[in-house]
C-alpha cells in the first residue's frame, strides 16, 4: 500500500515539475516578444499615432486607400444625396476598419472629395470613442 502511494506522489511530483516547467517556457517566450519591441526615435514624443496622423494630415499628397477604390465613383457627391443601398457601401468599409484606421479613413475620403453619408459621421465617431 505504501509503495502505491509513494509512486502516486511521485507522479504528481514529475506531473507538477513538468506543468511548472511549460509555464515558465511561455513566460520566457512572451518576455522575449515584449523585449523584442524596437525603440522609439531619440525625437519621438511618446505619442507615436498622433505624430503619425499629424504627417499624413501635413502632407496633402498622401492619400491611403482602405480596399475601398469603389468609393471614388462618389466624388463630389454631396453628404445628403446617397441611397441606401451606397450608404451600406460606405458602412461596409466602415466596419471592416480597425478602431485607428477609422480617423485615416475619413482624412482619405476626404481628400478623395468623397463626402461620408451624413448618417454615418455618428457611427464613424461613436467606433473612434469606443476604441
Amino acid at each position: 500500500m505504501e509503495l502505491i502511494v509513494g509512486i502516486i506522489v511521485g507522479l504528481f511530483t514529475v506531473l507538477g515539475l513538468a506543468f511548472l516547467v511549460k509555464v515558465n517556457r511561455n513566460r520566457k517566450k512572451t518576455n522575449d516578444e515584449k523585449e523584442s519591441v524596437s525603440a522609439p526615435a531619440s525625437d519621438c514624443c511618446g505619442a507615436h499615432e498622433i505624430c503619425e496622423f499629424d504627417q499624413i494630415k501635413m502632407d496633402e499628397s498622401i492619400i491611403e486607400y482602405y480596399d475601398d477604390e469603389e468609393l471614388d465613383e462618389f466624388r463630389n457627391k454631396s453628404e445628403n444625396e446617397y441611397t441606401t443601398s451606397q450608404i451600406d457601401q460606405f458602412r461596409e468599409v466602415l466596419y471592416t476598419l480597425k478602431t485607428d484606421e477609422i480617423k485615416k479613413w475619413l482624412l482619405s475620403i476626404e481628400r478623395r472629395n468623397i463626402a461620408l453619408p451624413s448618417i454615418l459621421m455618428s457611427e464613424a465617431r461613436f467606433l473612434m470613442a469606443e476604441g
